[in-house]
Formats: structure tokens, C-alpha cells, sequence
């Protein structure tokens, strides 16, 4: 039977060639779609590695170009702040802080791994206390590192992965330069700064020695403000702190809001292309809807013939089903040919398992959509009666 409908949709190939052109670009459309889907739902899962619940980042862009005098009014500024008892901690930080849209990267090289890229931030001890960053093995920085000849570094488990396999990272020298190195001195499980949809890429946080690094200016500060904690404070600590830096181009903005304008980024993309193909799959449907009604009112005579030879309704029922379902194998060869490729050559460095999924969903729902559109015309097909049939032709 099956070898049967292969052959009668073969020997039609021709007038069943739109169709089966509309099945193969729907199925394209719809794995790309759902690849994009399934990559951001499994990066959305994965925890973020810190909190950000009441915390805020002040950004500021000093006027003067006088490093002294911005450098005395940035301990100034922190002095201000840690005085507030509506402040709970703070932090300064490089200018990629989480939820931004600044990206920051190095390049990490142990043995004979070469050019790990890596996201790269900098921040202060009390850091981890602040975003509540969980370590997996090790310690966070403190004073302790002060008299160090090496750069302490806390790595993800993704950066260990990737520099030191299996191997222990905990102590281990990272080369900068031929007279330092970089310390792994911590690991933590997960550290995506980039946001909930960002991918689980190696990360490094490198350690803001304030007091040593006299020639080194940081114009991202995160605050930490304790629970209820609102717009009053905020316009206060900004009138404070204009006090202090003069015309100093200050801005406060809160995490949370920040992850939400963040997140809209990969949010709207998604929907309009979630819009685009459910339409473009409503094109198919309809296509194929109209085809099979127009099959079965042209072949009422075979249909006719068939019921008077002895076909039971069931097997005129399941042969329309069956002719829709190869004609959409036809399309889908060829679409899964293409999709295999993704994963064989690692296009957009996404996860195998993403094409899977998604490969084996558009596949699925393809032939979901041709079952569900041949269902009415061929109950119709199997209640056509023979004498009628016979006798309408």
C-alpha cells in the first residue's frame, strides 16, 4: 500500500511539484523559527548566575579631563554613598554591567588551548555579597589578594570547560603577559551578564583594586538599596552627588528595568517571526485544503469504482490520508537534507541538540498539518457512494 502511494505521487510529481515546493520552504521556515525558539527557551531555563533585585547602576561621565581631580571626586562619591543607611552595598564596575548593552571580551590562552574568547568584567569585592553570586568551588576576591603576583580571576564553569577540560582550574596561571598572569582563585556554575536569552558563554571577573590602581578611572557603580526603597532616594543621592562632581553627566538606572528592555530585544524578534510563519504555514494549509477537495470532486469516478469493486469507506478514507502524507514526505526529504547541515557544520555556534529539537518539531508539525488538512475532504471521499458516483459520470 505504502509503495503504492509513493508510486501514484511520483508518477503526478509534476502537477504535485508547487506543493510539494510550498511544504519544503514552510518546513525551512519553520525549523529556522524554531531553532531560534528553542536556543532562547533553554537559555532562558538556565539560572543567571547573580540577582539583581534591588540593585541599581549609577553611570557616570565625568566633564574634566583631569584624572586627580576625577579620581578625588569618585572617593568622594563612594564615601557619599556608603554613608547612606538606605544603601546596603556597592560596587564599581567596568562599563559592560549586567543587563547592558556593552560587551566586553578577552582573549584566554592555556597551553595548548589557544584564543578562548571570553566575556570580561571587572569588580570590586564586595561584588559577590551585592549580586549574590554563588561559587561552585574557591573563594571571591578580598584583602588577601592585595600582596598577590598574580591577577586573581573568578572563571564560569563554561571558561573552565573550555581552558582546562577536566582538569582542576583552582590555582592555575592564565598568562597576560611574559612577566604576569591571571589567577583562577574561584569558579561559579554560571555568570550571564548579558541576560536571560544570552547563551552560557565563558565568562572572567577580575578583581578593581581601588586603592592600587591610582591611574585607572570607572565610570559604572552598582548600588545595592534595601527593600522599598524608591524615587525619593534616588533624586536625593543624585543632588548629593552632583554636589560632589560638579557637572559630572550622571544617570541611575534599575537592573530590573534594564533586563526587561534587554529581554524586549530577543522578545519582539521572536513574535514577529512566530507571525511570519504561522502565516505563511495558513498559505500551505489553505493550499493544500483546496487541492484535496478538487482531487476528490475530479475523482468521484475512481472513488465510485473503487466503492463498487469493494472498498470499504476506511480504505478510501485512509488512501487520501495516505497520498497527503507522502506528498508531504517528498517535501520534507528535501527540507531535512538542507536543516542536517546546520548542525553538521556548526552554523551560528549553536548547540547540536537545538537543530534536534527543532529539526524533529518542524517535522512533527509538518506532517500534523497535512493530516489535519486532509481529514474533511477525505471523510468526504469515503461517504461518496457508488451508484451516485457511477452515475454522475
Amino acid at each position: 500500500m505504502i509503495r503504492h502511494l509513493f508510486k501514484l505521487i511520483w508518477n503526478r510529481k509534476k502537477s504535485n511539484f508547487l506543493l510539494i515546493t510550498e511544504i519544503f520552504f514552510s518546513f525551512m521556515v519553520l525549523f529556522a523559527v524554531l531553532s531560534f525558539v528553542v536556543h532562547n527557551v533553554r537559555n532562558y531555563t538556565k539560572p543567571l548566575g547573580f540577582t539583581h533585585d534591588n540593585v541599581w547602576l549609577l553611570s557616570m561621565r565625568p566633564s574634566s579631563d583631569s584624572a586627580a581631580l576625577n579620581r578625588q571626586n569618585l572617593e568622594q562619591v563612594l564615601q557619599r554613598l556608603k554613608s547612606y543607611p538606605e544603601v546596603a552595598n556597592i560596587s564599581l564596575t567596568s562599563n559592560n554591567a549586567p543587563f547592558s548593552f556593552s560587551i566586553t571580551s578577552n582573549a584566554m590562552t592555556y597551553g595548548q588551548v589557544k584564543d578562548v574568547q571570553a566575556d570580561y568584567y571587572e569588580v570590586q569585592d564586595d561584588f559577590q555579597e551585592l549580586m549574590q553570586v554563588p561559587l561552585k568551588v574557591g573563594r571571591w576576591f578580598g584583602p588577601q589578594d592585595d600582596a598577590s603576583n598574580h591577577e586573581p580571576i573568578v572563571i564560569n564553569q563554561q571558561l573552565q570547560e573550555k581552558l582546562f577540560g577536566n582538569e582542576p582550574a583552582i590555582g592555575k596561571l592564565i598568562p597576560i603577559t611574559d612577566s604576569s598572569s591571571y589567577q583562577v582563585i574561584g569558579i561559579t556554575e554560571y555568570f550571564r551578564g548579558a541576560g536571560e536569552f544570552a547563551s552560557d558563554a565563558p565568562a572572567m571577573l577580575t578583581r578593581i583594586n581601588f586603592a592600587k590602581r591610582q591611574d585607572k578611572f570607572w565610570e559604572s557603580l552598582l548600588i545595592k538599596v534595601k527593600p522599598g526603597i524608591g524615587v525619593a532616594f534616588e533624586e536625593r543621592m543624585v543632588k548629593d552627588i552632583s554636589g560632589i562632581t560638579g557637572d559630572w553627566n550622571l544617570e541611575v538606572s534599575m537592573l530590573e528595568k534594564m533586563r526587561k528592555a534587554k529581554a524586549k530585544v530577543t522578545l519582539v524578534p521572536m513574535l514577529g517571526l512566530g507571525f511570519v510563519c504561522a502565516f505563511l504555514i495558513l498559505n500551505v494549509a489553505l493550499g493544500l485544503f483546496g487541492v484535496l477537495w478538487y482531487n476528490i470532486s475530479r475523482r468521484n469516478s475512481e472513488i465510485g469504482l473503487r466503492r463498487a469493486l469493494g472498498a470499504a469507506a476506511s480504505q478510501v478514507y485512509w488512501q487520501f490520508i495516505g497520498e497527503v502524507l507522502v506528498l508531504a514526505t517528498f517535501g520534507l526529504l528535501l527540507g531535512v537534507f538542507f536543516a542536517a547541515q546546520f548542525p553538521l557544520l556548526e552554523v551560528f555556534q549553536v548547540d547540536t541538540e537545538v537543530y534536534l529539537i527543532a529539526l524533529f518539531s518542524a517535522v512533527f508539525l509538518i506532517y500534523l498539518l497535512t493530516a489535519a488538512c486532509a481529514f474533511y475532504p477525505s471523510r468526504q471521499a469515503a461517504a461518496v457512494q457508488p451508484a451516485v458516483a457511477l452515475h454522475e459520470e
